[in-house]
């Protein structure tokens, strides 16, 4: 069995070598890779449409601030992409590594509903931005918030502002 599953996972490594991912590597039972992020849309339609990868099953979309990492990497910042192949029994991680003048790239959300969500989060804790999306805002923070709280630039202890949020307690009057 686990012969069967070292073959499925080094020919979907091949099939996405082919389709131009870069930095590939099999960890357990995930693939991972990286892609630039001009071609993060058209490669996540392509590992889903595609019958032999059969990516069909969005995940997660995380994101990642490698400011005062001390390892270089391409980018300040990266979105990590999660899917699954349920019927290769394969997990596909991908990295887009984004610039700091400009966090930003396209939107999945049109491939895949689940992402709407997720790329908001990512959008409110990061202040990457996809483009295209149809409902891009805060979704954890209120709308004024300032500042994108996963950065690591931003203070541990906060600015200051949770001391003007509200408080709701379930009984009244004890808060």
């Amino acid at each position: 069995m686990l012969q069967f599953q070292a073959a499925k996972l080094e020919t979907v490594k091949s099939k996405l070598s082919s389709l131009g991912a870069e930095s590939l590597e099999v960890q357990n039972d995930a693939v991972l890779c990286r892609v630039e992020r001009d071609r993060i849309h058209d490669f996540v339609k392509t590992v889903r449409d595609d019958a032999a990868l059969d990516f069909r099953f969005f995940t997660d979309i995380t994101g990642a601030d490698y400011s005062k990492y001390s390892i270089p990497q391409p980018g300040r910042f990266a979105v990590i992409y999660s899917l699954l192949s349920i019927s290769n029994g394969v997990r596909l991680q991908i990295t887009v590594f984004l610039p700091e003048n400009d966090p930003s790239a396209a939107t999945v959300s049109d491939l895949f509903t689940g992402a709407n969500w997720a790329e908001r989060e990512v959008f409110d804790m990061y202040g990457i931005v996809f483009k295209g999306h149809p409902d891009l805002k805060r979704l954890l923070t209120p709308e004024d918030y300032e500042g994108h709280p996963l950065r690591k630039d931003y203070p541990l202890k906060g600015r200051g502002e949770r001391a003007s949020f509200e408080v709701y307690s379930a009984v009244p009057g004890h808060n």
